[in-house]
């Protein structure tokens, strides 16, 4: 199945490398993965002389740079989302590398992790790559499907479940407190760990925002988050935060793998949040967001009213689902690239449809295409 998988995948990349390497007319690009460069929040320049770079070096720690962790914390705290009381917070080379010394740490060979789906962990090669088993759950009108779940414990063993709850991926979907609850106590009590995903979490109005996974079950959660969807995916700068006795296991494997990030990538993070632009630029940036969100579902329920989508709260990504089981094709050969539904364990005629790249020129053409 995972063969499968992988190889459906390269074949759709494959179409999308093509398209957007041979098109002779103006492409609507709604495949990608981040945020457009122009989107990203400008944070000034970074200063750092030689001298200061060996100044940095004297504070590197075994989880990471001092000043960065200590930024992280802060952070965290400021948002009230949960303190790092009895916990270790480890500095990685992005959320896809936490997560690999996340399975390499905690798992053996053979053991079996659990995911939700549609999600973009069914595109992901870090479970073949840690040698375990990977087996989806089901979401229903009402959730995720709870009695899916307890039977997958059960009967495969599941050791860690791996959620992104907060702006999902792909449906941009926001898990309700009530849901994290049900959701924590069944794996509390099949004693089943949870790995909470929170990469999107930079881009929820805090009015809005749900207690993560962490806040309510601190000593059952393992938290990822990162700054590559907020200032790129080239920054491969991300963190885990776990209770002590996991996140000592993780920090071996860390050192075993030689996987510890570039203190200059750290130093360049920590400049980036403490940047006086910092808090400026993610509110505009959400902003920007939210205005293009609105004029882009205004128009495809106007022109496409048989495509089916909840409006997100946050992020740049729709979930679409209608009838066309072609509908990837149908749109490429429009000049529309959107990410297919089968990446994400779907149906065909599902996709997935970034919206942060179609500004006013590129929603116009979206109009004359969709017309």
């Amino acid at each position: 199945m995972e063969n499968t998988t992988a190889t459906r995948h390269a074949t759709y990349q494959r179409k999308l490398a093509k398209a957007r390497t041979t098109a002779t007319v103006p492409l609507i690009d709604v495949a990608a993965n981040e945020l457009p460069t122009n989107l990203i929040p400008q944070l000034g320049t970074l200063t750092l002389d030689w001298q200061g770079f060996l100044t940095a070096q004297q504070q590197e720690e075994r989880t990471g740079y001092l000043p960065l962790m200590q930024t992280i914390n802060r952070y965290h705290t400021a948002r009230q989302q949960f303190t790092l009381d009895r916990q270790s917070l480890i500095i990685t080379g992005g959320a896809q590398q936490a997560l690999l010394l996340i399975l390499n740490s905690l798992l053996q060979p053979g053991d079996a992790v659990a995911f939700v789906t549609p999600s973009y962990f069914s595109a992901s090669a870090v479970f073949s790559a840690a040698g375990v088993r990977a087996y989806t759950i089901p979401t229903t009108t009402l959730g995720l499907d709870l009695t899916a779940l307890e039977t997958a414990i059960i009967k495969h063993r599941i050791k860690l479940l791996i959620l992104n709850p907060t702006l999902q991926n792909p449906t941009g979907r926001i898990l309700p407190l009530a849901e994290r609850q049900a959701i924590l106590a069944l794996c509390q009590r099949y004693q089943v760990a949870i790995v909470e995903d929170d990469v999107f979490g930079w881009l929820v109005d805090r009015d809005i925002a749900v207690p993560p996974f962490k806040a309510l079950a601190p000593d059952n959660v393992i938290y990822i988050s990162s700054l590559s969807k907020l200032l790129g995916s080239s920054t491969r700068i991300g963190w885990i935060v776990a209770p002590q006795a996991i996140g000592e296991r993780i920090r071996q494997v860390q050192k075993n793998l030689d996987l510890v990030p570039s203190l200059l990538a750290q130093v360049m993070a920590d400049h980036a949040l403490n940047s006086p632009e910092f808090s400026l630029g993610v509110t505009q940036l959400t902003t920007q967001l939210a205005q293009r969100r609105q004029n882009v579902t205004a128009i495809l329920r106007q022109l496409r009213p048989d495509w089916h989508f909840v409006t997100p709260l946050g992020g740049f990504y729709l979930w679409v689902t209608q009838a066309d089981r072609n509908i990837f094709e149908h749109l490429l050969e429009q000049h529309l690239l959107v990410t297919p539904g089968p990446i994400y364990g779907a149906e065909r005629s599902a996709f997935r449809f970034n919206f942060a790249g179609l500004d006013y020129r590129q929603q116009r053409l979206l109009i004359q295409r969709l017309s």
